[in-house]
């Protein structure tokens, strides 16, 4: 570890993990019954996206009060955007082709996106972060 906190399992991130990988896991079952994104798959996917924008406000608010990350302030903002993206991506491809296939890439956006929020809690904790040129 390099510098800043130990511990960057905040109860956001911790839920963002949590609802994440459940729902890529849910997905990936469906996804291997050969079912097409229903209910559940959906829900859960919207489910994602509604955890990842309460984590997302949750930043700026930090922000907002004045509080910095500890690592680069660039690659925080650069994972936040594109980790609001994936799941609604995702929900798009779903819609447009709806077929066994639509249901695995719904499985590896809510995964992409427990992974990428959890890296996000990593920056800003500044944990496993390097300095540029040292």
């Amino acid at each position: 570890m390099a510098e800043g906190s130990g511990s960057y399992l905040d109860a956001w991130t911790v839920a963002l993990l949590l609802v994440g990988l459940l729902v890529a896991g849910v997905c990936a079952v469906a996804g291997l019954r050969g079912r097409a994104p229903g209910r559940v798959t959906v829900g859960g996917t919207l489910l994602v996206q509604l955890t990842v924008a309460a984590v997302v406000l949750g930043y700026v608010l930090r922000t907002v009060r004045g509080e910095e990350p500890v690592g680069p302030e660039w690659e925080l903002w650069a994972y936040l955007v594109t980790v609001l993206f994936v799941p609604a991506l995702a929900l798009a491809w779903a819609r447009d082709e709806p077929s066994r296939w639509s249901t695995f890439v719904l499985a590896v956006a809510a995964f992409t996106v427990a992974v990428m929020g959890a890296r996000a809690s990593q920056v800003w904790h500044g944990v496993a972060t390097t300095a540029v040129g040292g």
